[in-house]
């Protein structure tokens, strides 16, 4: 038995080492600064690793701290959540004006700081000057849909400038797209961590406020540094600079039926994802009084499973397709989503194992849906088919947040509000709390809610003013 042990050892250091040498391998090979291609890839992952830590902070939970933070409700953070689907119609002005310029570098990166400027600066000082929550929220919206739709036409510049480094072969571009996304997941869950950990430190505090406002000042600073990095990519001449008619940009993916039937399934699939976008968290946050750490957690988990399932995804891709593998993923995902449905406070516990599930499910989504674009998309007029993608994707996301935000309205026969002496009346028979009277506040309680996980009565503050308009 001893002579065994330090062969066995040997042998797993063996199979360790010949591992990293193989890992290694294939980052030299993928990232270097021998030749312009690799070069591009070098910039880009350098810009994903930056784009993942300062989307943490301008999205996801930290964007919907923030707009509560202004008293924002689920119905508002949904309003606004479906506005970019809106904005981003003006993609189709994109070959109009992408073909304006036979140098597009300068004018995309100028394009993307202000980008980040309106969507960042603008709409973080702008509760500063405007105190109504009302007019909060339509500035929100404005701010917000202004900063969408000036970047819209410019945003499939991009996809095509960095397209040009992915590579040609199968396998080298399945593996450049999972370790893109095990890097970004890796330091997504980096600072989600420490981020979620000081936000709950101060949580009921001024101080959380004032983090949270901080992070995304932080965040606009990260996004200036990265579009200095991709200006070292190389710009490649384009082969669609001509200006194509408006109308073009809707018919011309009807001539590539194999790039038009992977444009649908996007659609479809981006209808689905967003039906409870930003209402998700919200709903977290405000009515299941989740911690951020507790919910940042199931996203830092992600990069540990991402980690160790990444390479049996892999395999599934090589034995079936894109496709089909997304296919596989989707029929496990979509029971998850059911359970979560009719979660409420006193089932709470199924969020974390019905969220590894999912996390699970994501990884094999996210890989195989990373590259659907890209699998039958035309080398001709490249630029005017990334518009037909872009509003295709908006479109449907559009529609998905309207559906999610509509059955996420309260809708029942009716509601009670009471103050503290009248919680013991008729609140109480439609399953509103006992409140005890020296709390001053104001209690509203729905009468037979047409929802399965929420309907809960809500307690405001006394000051707060509640408008109910009926349906007739």
């Amino acid at each position: 038995k001893s002579g065994l042990e330090p062969s066995a050892g040997n042998g797993m250091l063996t199979m360790l080492k010949s591992r990293m040498q193989g890992f290694w391998f294939v980052l030299t090979d993928l990232f270097n600064f021998k030749d312009d291609d690799a070069r591009g890839r070098m910039v880009y992952m350098s810009c994903v690793l930056f784009s993942a830590f300062y989307n943490v902070f301008i999205t996801g939970i930290f964007y919907t701290g923030f707009l509560s933070m202004y008293d924002i409700s689920i119905t508002g953070v949904g309003i606004i959540s479906f506005i970019p689907s809106i904005a981003n119609i003006f993609t189709i002005f994109s070959s109009r004006v992408l073909g304006r310029f036979k140098r597009r570098k300068p004018v995309l990166l100028v394009s993307k700081v202000m980008y980040f400027a309106l969507k960042i600066v603008a709409v973080t000082l702008m509760p500063q000057f405007v105190q109504d929550p009302q007019g909060r929220l339509i500035w929100f919206g404005v701010l917000t849909f202004i900063a969408h739709a000036f970047y819209a036409p410019f945003a499939p510049g991009y996809t095509v400038w960095f397209y040009r480094f992915y590579p040609q072969e199968n396998h080298r571009r399945t593996q450049y797209i999972q370790l893109s996304q095990i890097f970004s997941s890796i330091m997504s869950t980096i600072i989600l961590f420490f981020s979620a950990m000081v936000t709950d430190a101060v949580a009921g505090s001024p101080m959380q406020d004032q983090i949270i406002i901080f992070f995304r000042h932080a965040a606009f600073v990260l996004t200036v540094i990265e579009t200095v990095i991709q200006a070292f990519a190389k710009e490649y001449p384009e082969q669609d600079n001509a200006r194509l008619k408006l109308t073009e940009v809707f018919t011309l993916p009807f001539k590539y039926p194999k790039f038009l039937l992977c444009m649908i399934f996007m659609f479809v699939w981006n209808f689905v994802g967003n039906l409870n976008n930003g209402l998700w968290s919200y709903h977290l946050l405000n009515h299941m009084h989740f911690s951020y750490t507790l919910i940042n957690s199931v996203s830092i988990a992600y990069t540990f499973i991402l980690l160790l399932t990444s390479g049996w995804w892999t395999r599934l891709l090589h034995r079936f397709s894109w496709i089909k593998t997304f296919g596989i993923a989707c029929l496990l995902f979509v029971p998850t989503e059911v359970f979560f449905f009719i979660m409420s406070p006193e089932t709470s516990w199924i969020f974390f194992p019905n969220s590894m599930i999912q996390n699970l499910c994501s990884v094999g989504l996210n890989l195989a849906y990373a590259n659907v674009l890209y699998m039958n998309l035309p080398k001709e007029n490249s630029t005017a088919h990334i518009a037909f993608h872009t509003i295709g994707i908006n479109i449907f996301a559009f529609l998905g947040l309207m559906v999610g935000t509509w059955v996420s309205s309260l809708t029942g026969d009716g509601v009670i509000i009471c103050s503290p002496t009248g919680s013991t009346a008729y609140s109480l028979s439609a399953g509103g709390p006992i409140i005890d009277p020296s709390v001053d506040s104001i209690n509203m309680t729905p009468i037979c809610p047409h929802l399965l996980s929420s309907g809960r009565a809500i307690v405001f503050a006394p000051d707060r003013v509640l408008t109910v308009q009926p349906k007739l």
